[in-house]
């Protein structure tokens, strides 16, 4: 799956109602599987890359990509203590 689609569902998630991500909490552990790999990923490009530009579009996803994880990570924990 492409990176914006997994942003999308994770936005999805997170503006949800607290009663609807109860039940969608798995599929966002799912998504944030997901996400943490593509993450991987790109850290390992990022890594190889020497190109100033492209460096700069790889980190500039790694930082969407953390800052949704970051969110759907912050949900979970609100979900567990309820």
């Amino acid at each position: 799956m492409k990176t914006p689609k997994l942003i999308k569902k994770v936005r999805k998630y997170l503006e949800a109602g607290s009663r609807k991500q109860r039940k969608e909490a798995k599929c966002i552990r799912e998504l944030l599987k997901k996400l943490k790999k593509k993450e991987r990923a790109l850290q390992a490009r990022l890594e190889k890359e020497k190109d100033p530009k492209k460096r700069r579009q790889i980190r500039k996803n790694l930082d969407i990509i953390y800052a949704q994880r970051k969110k759907g990570v912050a949900i979970l924990k609100e979900l567990k203590k309820k």
